[in-house]
Parts: C-alpha cells; sequence; structure tokens
C-alpha cells in the first residue's frame, strides 16, 4: 500500500472516530453491519470504547 494511501485511510478513520465521539455524546446510535452484513444500530458509546480498547491495544503491542 503506498504511503499517500496510508495516509488517506488515516484520515478517513480520524474523521469516523470524531463522528462518532458526537454521536456518543448526544446519546445516538449507530448502524454497523451484523456478522451476515445485514444493518444493525447499536450505541455510538458502545463503539467509542470498543475503538478505545483497539487502539489501546495496538499501542501496546507497538511497544513491545
Amino acid at each position: 500500500m503506498s504511503n499517500e494511501m496510508k495516509k488517506a485511510i488515516e484520515a478517513m478513520q480520524e474523521a469516523v472516530d470524531k463522528e462518532m465521539e458526537r454521536k456518543a455524546k448526544l446519546g445516538y446510535k449507530a448502524v454497523i453491519a451484523d456478522k451476515h452484513g445485514r444493518p444493525k444500530a447499536v450505541s455510538a458509546k458502545y463503539l467509542v470504547r470498543k475503538r478505545r480498547a483497539e487502539l489501546a491495544a495496538a499501542a501496546r503491542s507497538a511497544r513491545q
């Protein structure tokens, strides 16, 4: 993957993270795909907590 592609993906992920933070603060839900690809509404707070845990795990593994 090229450097430009990596930067574009990081920028999109940052935008999605910011939007989820906003939705979580407002108490909104977000629509995601379930394991069968069907839409499913979940709490934005849940997604924010899940994303923070993923980032923390990635940071821990990067330090090792």
